[in-house]
């Protein structure tokens, strides 16, 4: 076990990161919160949360500081799925429509629990189900589009390259996206999860949420789906150079920021991987960790961009009030880091079982090893959850799940370990590398 020097050396190593995390982008902030063996042992934040322009106020980052993180709400949404498992109100290998009858329309009544939390129900493609992406603020709406969705929408049948993967370390596939059964519901699953959990227990998903989730980890008013309109001016805005840029744009690397990574101790290891004679830029560092050769861009257009996406706003106060749970997760570093905690422990927290032992050997074991059609990656998916990325450490036990923008909240219950990070760089997962730096860094610590 660390001692209280080394959480400390690890404190100061981790807070010298995160000041120099601004990178291409000198307007926003993260926070960043790690507990080991049931401990908060890192609770940081750098940088900007908010910035009022009225009154000329900047609001700093703080490990309590709510935060939008996209998909990395997904591992809250499927934990809570996990809980009403253990209380035998849901049934991994029962079909959804035994809950939800009308969601058996359209081929639909055989698809299980399971296959949507493992990502091979084939229902993922959210252009078949709206006309516009105004329509993912209606939730009355998507859970009537999912019940008429048809089974099996689109997916590609051709190949669309034969890459290499990081399954972990060491090992490698070579499969390619269109020989794979997984296809990452990005955006419909929270739908069809959301909505089984009100059907299952005929209450509003958030009271559902608070009973069985946060009241029991003391985290009420710390994660939403659906921000209540009090709060939203507490969720770490997106500061954006230009007000009217709807989606981020990749810049080029600026010096500083060249220098920076070459500054981290694992470089020359990725400088080896690369087999670059060059620095290694941004991009060139995600594509270590990602594979987006290999997948087939309609399909990954078909789950992620509904039509009119690049106009829609998920930061703007209406769309954070709004229910979508796949995307619009809400929450502070301390309360995801807190959930993610209770996992490590396998499922207790203070002496709480919120998930029992036979649940939690079914969610933590890996029922998908295939490249992902959706996502550049084999994502090993568990029971929604997938595999942490590293590079050098053995993570085989670990999983969780990452946000759009590179947020990030996993576990190792092997290690005793939660970790969570949030940010509001205006950035994705596929042009920014600061949860693999925070990855390799924190992995080093606890080997």
């Amino acid at each position: 076990m660390k001692d209280l020097m080394d959480y400390q050396a690890l404190n100061q190593n981790l807070a010298q990161l995160l000041s120099q995390f601004d990178l291409n982008q000198k307007v926003g902030g993260c926070s960043l919160v790690i507990f080991h063996e049931g401990k908060a042992v890192t609770q940081l934040a750098h940088g900007v949360a908010n910035i009022d322009k009225t009154n000329q106020q900047i609001t700093p980052w703080q490990p309590s500081t709510l935060s939008l993180n996209f998909s990395t709400g997904k591992g809250i949404l499927v934990t809570l799925i996990h809980i009403l498992v253990s209380q035998n109100l849901l049934a991994y290998d029962k079909t959804l429509a035994s809950y939800w009858p009308a969601f058996a329309q359209n081929g639909k009544d055989s698809v299980t629990l399971r296959d949507m939390l493992t990502h091979e129900s084939g229902l993922f493609n959210i252009v078949s189900i709206t006309e516009h992406a105004k329509d993912m603020l209606d939730w009355q709406l998507m859970l009537s589009n999912v019940e008429q969705m048809a089974l099996n929408s689109p997916t590609n049948t051709h190949s669309s390259g034969s890459g290499s993967a990081n399954k972990d370390s060491v090992n490698q596939s070579t499969q390619s996206s269109a020989d794979s059964s997984a296809a990452y519901s990005a955006l419909v699953s929270g739908w069809v999860l959301g909505g089984l959990i009100e059907k299952v227990t005929q209450l509003p998903l958030q009271q559902v949420l608070e009973y069985y989730l946060l009241e029991p980890l003391n985290l009420v008013g710390q994660v939403y789906f659906g921000v209540p309109k009090d709060k939203v001016e507490q969720v770490a805005g997106q500061i954006r150079a230009k007000e009217t840029q709807a989606k981020p744009l990749l810049t080029q690397d600026a010096d500083s920021t060249l220098q920076f990574y070459q500054s981290l101790p694992f470089y020359p290891a990725w400088l080896t991987l690369s087999q670059s004679d060059s620095p290694l830029t941004t991009q060139a560092i995600n594509a270590l960790y990602f594979q987006p050769a290999n997948i087939n861009i309609e399909d990954y257009k078909s789950a992620l961009v509904p039509i009119g996406s690049r106009q829609f706003n998920y930061y703007h106060p209406v769309t954070l009030q709004a229910k979508i749970p796949a995307a619009n997760g809400v929450a502070s570093a301390i309360a995801l880091a807190t959930v993610y905690a209770m996992l490590a422990n396998r499922g207790v927290w203070q002496g709480k079982t919120l998930i029992n032992s036979a649940v939690f050997k079914a969610l933590s074991t890996i029922h998908n090893e295939q490249f992902d059609k959706i996502m550049p990656a084999v994502m090993a998916w568990r029971l929604g959850y997938h595999r942490v990325f590293s590079l050098f450490h053995d993570v085989s036990d670990a999983f969780g799940h990452m946000g759009y923008n590179g947020s990030m909240a996993w576990c190792d219950p092997s290690r005793a370990l939660a970790v969570s990070f949030v940010h509001n760089y205006d950035v994705t997962m596929l042009g920014d590398d600061r949860q693999f730096i925070l990855n390799e860094t924190i992995l080093d610590f606890f080997v």
